[in-house]
């Protein structure tokens, strides 16, 4: 099979929560890491975990299941770290595994990332596709830090990068 722009577009990389199966842009995917060194923030959700560590990426890292109000893996179990990258807004979501990449059918197409969301109690939901015989929920990679909380996350991070200049 030769891949097309148009079939990379529908492309997602699956991730493992629990049971369950999330979805990201494949295109926004830049790098996978079994672990990721971070620098913990002050000031920003409880579902930001710190920033990246790592010279010229000023990441946040989510923790996706307290960013999806799940309960928390038992301590000492696994996790991934994903690097998305979608325009100039790097992020980091810490996941239970990563699954597979999947092509859903569906185009990935930028939401828009400023201003509050009407539905913001479940604006990191893109959708809901089928992946062989599983619901795969896509996760929104512009939603994953809330508008409202871009800003604190943002100052933050500034913060930390001058005290560390």
């Amino acid at each position: 099979m030769t891949d097309t722009p148009d079939s990379l577009r529908t492309r997602y990389l699956t991730l493992i929560l629990g049971d369950d199966l999330y979805a990201v842009p494949l295109g926004a995917v830049k790098e996978i890491r079994g672990s990721c060194a971070s620098v913990a923030l002050e000031g920003v959700p409880p579902y930001v975990v710190g920033r990246l560590d790592q010279p010229g990426v000023a990441a946040p890292v989510v923790d996706l299941r307290r960013r999806l109000d799940m309960p928390q893996a038992q301590a000492g179990a696994p996790s991934v770290h994903v690097l998305l990258e979608r325009g100039r807004r790097p992020l980091v979501v810490r996941a239970d595994a990563v699954a597979d990449v999947v092509d859903l059918g569906i185009p990935d197409e930028p939401g828009t990332t400023e201003g509050p969301d009407a539905r913001a109690d479940l604006a990191w939901l893109r959708g809901a596709a089928a992946a062989a015989d599983r619901m795969v929920l896509m996760l929104d990679v512009d939603q994953l830090v809330a508008p409202a909380d871009r800003a604190a996350v943002d100052a933050a991070i500034a913060a930390d990068q001058a005290r560390a200049a």
